[in-house]
């Protein structure tokens, strides 16, 4: 009996402090290149990570994580991506950002009203 204590507080122990590793690759969706910089957080944990040159990221101590957990990958340039972990299971570890597109070209609905900032030469009255 007392073995099996013994075993169940090393098996509970262990758990603990090894806990469940998240990594993964994200890519660029139209060029399939490495993206480095992207924050990756996971909301349940409070945890985030940062993209290396080689777009891995890593999360060493996840404890916890359950399939339902919401993981944000963000970029500045590229969409946001939301999935769950059990979504993110069916990617192979593999995440692809689609850039956003930036227009110059002005709406159809827009106002036509110019705004300039700094010093003005007329006076408001």
């Amino acid at each position: 009996m007392k073995s099996f204590i013994t075993l169940l507080f090393a098996l509970l122990f262990t758990s603990v402090f090894y806990g469940q590793r998240l990594f993964g690759t994200v890519t660029d969706a139209k060029t399939d290149e490495p993206i480095a910089g992207v924050n990756v957080f996971i909301k349940s944990i409070k945890k985030g990570v940062t993209s290396k040159n080689n777009g891995i990221f890593y999360f060493e101590q996840a404890h916890g994580l359950k399939k339902q957990d919401t993981i944000l990958f963000n970029m500045v340039g590229y969409h946001t991506l939301k999935l769950t972990l059990e979504e993110y299971d069916t990617l192979e570890k593999k995440v692809r950002l689609v850039e956003e597109n930036f227009s110059r070209n002005r709406s159809s609905n827009s106002t036509g009203r110019i705004i300039t900032l700094g010093k003005s030469n007329n006076s408001i009255k």
